[in-house]
């Protein structure tokens, strides 16, 4: 079993802290999804407008999971699409209307819930 109790990473050649530093600055990475990192919104440091036009710079769009406000519970993939059609609609300026209107059920006062139009 001897063979397999030495270290793995870093290896047994890194001793510093500098060294240990470069290991982890070469080889670091996300467990996670990354997304969120191009903030939506008004303030200073928002990247894109609700359009998703970049802020500064004509004509560039941010269209991923970057803009995303927080990490979804799932994977990143089907929200990432649906984020590209919407955003497909907005650059043809496409406005997407309802067919009909929707009907939801709305508690008041902890009473049953009653069915109404929006």
């Amino acid at each position: 079993m001897k063979p397999f109790l030495a270290a793995i990473q870093p290896s047994e050649n890194i001793q510093t802290d500098d060294e240990i530093d470069e290991f982890i600055r070469n080889s670091v990475d996300s467990a996670y999804h990354p997304c969120g990192t191009c903030r939506m919104g008004k303030g200073s440091n928002a990247v894109v407008d609700e359009h998703l036009s970049v802020f500064g710079i004509d004509g560039l769009r941010v269209v991923d999971s970057s803009v995303f406000p927080s990490i979804p519970n799932g994977n990143l993939n089907a929200p990432t699409m649906m984020l590209a059609e919407r955003a497909s609609d907005i650059i043809k300026n496409k406005v997407m209307k309802p067919k009909a209107k929707p009907k939801v059920y709305l508690i008041r006062n902890g009473k049953h819930p009653t069915l109404i139009s929006l």
